[in-house]
């Protein structure tokens, strides 16, 4: 991936609805070469979708990094098995160190995440898990 690649993806992250036209003025191409280049990177999977990130009204919700420690013979692959379709999963990493699995979860309260940890822990995959509620964002790069 060269350096024009990278800018295109970084425009894009920071403002997944930037139109073709704002882009191609920054990397100093034209448009249907930034378009040839985006259809690439969606082709090759480095830009697998685009997403709207909401806020929802009411009260507000609790976020925590969750790690998962697996099994020995559990693979990296497999991991999506032990979370499924929680709603509560936002993001999940593989990671390296300790953990095997980071995920960041949001969840309306303690009670919420206690929960949440024992229906994980329930997986027999799942070795243990170790939780870090987080208190204040300091910076937000996503998109709003």
């Amino acid at each position: 991936m060269d350096a024009v690649n990278r800018q295109i993806l970084n425009l894009l992250v920071l403002n997944g609805r930037a139109s073709m036209t704002e882009i191609a003025s920054v990397v100093s191409l034209s448009v249907p070469a930034v378009k040839r280049r985006i259809d690439r990177l969606e082709k090759d999977g480095i830009i697998r979708g685009y997403t709207a990130i909401t806020q929802e009204p009411g009260p507000s919700k609790m976020h925590a990094l969750v790690e998962l420690f697996l099994a020995v013979d559990t693979r990296h692959r497999d991991a999506p098995s032990i979370f499924g379709e929680r709603p509560e999963v936002r993001m999940a990493f593989t990671a390296a160190g300790e953990s095997d699995v980071i995920m960041l979860v949001q969840v309306d309260d303690a009670n919420h995440l206690e929960s949440l940890l024992i229906d994980l822990r329930r997986h027999p995959a799942v070795q243990r898990t170790r939780a870090l509620v987080l208190l204040k964002n300091l910076l937000d790069r996503l998109p709003a």
